[in-house]
């Protein structure tokens, strides 16, 4: 049976602990047909060693340490696949992932980009047989990346269209990415965990101030667009600064909560901080208590 080629990259930076078991995941794929391209950042470690040892078949790249927008541009640059995936040194794919997403990319021409749920440190659970998907519009994106970068299957001619991922924005590069995604193609999500998010003590996520000011930017690089009008940009926007004055505010970081809602009372935003507060913040806090509680899932 014919199995398109799918291309995977992987930008690893010192992930001499990981590497072996997210290149194990792929290799477990029942989606056989994959080329894989691992980018080295610069690594200090014994990352390329573990490449070039055990898994001679992979696609070794190097760089010198730029970051993980270019180094994912030098695997796009490497990609023959029509289909890309993106696979983070640190993460584990179900072995399924990739036969499932492109299961679901074949019932609609239009798709052209479809990710997926994701644990932390879990045991996958058995896949339904009817798969939950939803659509993800370019709104439903800017209000929240719901998109974790190994969760993505895109179509390879849409992203070197984007000229890959903008590295002024690093730190919000794959937000930016689907965002851009959505104004030109349909976006879903399979509403089911097929990745394993590794949660690391070092990783980027953990050093909240730098999540927020990296989000800054891409959101000044958004504004305008026409996608969505410039009242319900500013509501969004006051939303953004208002998730972290609160996520500061429990973490008592109270300089940096100042910080973050400074700019919300500001003339050109202080009308969005009700509506922001009541569409968005208040169901996401509720969702988090319900989570805390066992309520949902």
């Amino acid at each position: 049976m014919f199995q398109e080629l799918v291309s995977v990259v992987i930008p690893a930076y010192n992930a001499e602990s990981t590497i072996r078991d997210a290149l194990e995941s792929v290799y477990r794929q029942s989606h056989e047909n994959l080329e894989v391209i691992v980018v080295d950042d610069g690594s200090t470690d014994a990352t390329r060693d573990i490449v070039e040892r055990e898994f001679p078949q992979v696609l070794l790249k190097r760089s010198d340490n730029q970051g993980p927008s270019h180094a994912r541009n030098l695997g796009i640059e490497a990609c023959h696949g029509r289909w890309i995936a993106f696979l983070d040194a640190d993460d584990v794919w179900h072995g399924e992932k990739i036969t499932y997403q492109l299961d679901v990319a074949q019932t609609d021409p239009l798709i052209g980009l479809v990710a997926s749920d994701w644990i932390r440190h879990e045991e996958f659970r058995d896949v339904p047989k009817a798969l939950p998907v939803s659509h993800v519009g370019y709104r439903d994106l800017l209000v929240l990346n719901q998109f974790q970068t190994s969760t993505v299957l895109v179509l390879r001619s849409v992203v070197q269209t984007l000229n890959g991922f903008d590295h002024l924005v690093d730190g919000a590069e794959d937000w930016d990415m689907w965002l851009r995604v959505a104004q030109q193609v349909r976006v879903v999500k399979v509403d089911w965990p097929l990745v394993m998010y590794r949660d690391m003590p070092t990783g980027y996520s953990k050093d909240v101030w730098r999540v927020y000011v990296t989000m800054l930017p891409m959101l000044d690089k958004h504004r305008g667009n026409k996608q969505i009008s410039a009242g319900d940009f500013r509501i969004v926007e006051s939303w953004h600064h208002l998730r972290f004055f609160v996520a500061f505010i429990l973490m008592k970081q109270y300089s940096q909560a100042f910080r973050a809602v400074k700019p919300v009372l500001s003339v050109r935003m202080v009308a969005g901080i009700i509506p922001a507060t009541y569409r968005y913040l208040i169901p996401f806090l509720w969702l988090r208590v319900k989570k805390k509680s066992g309520a949902v899932p």
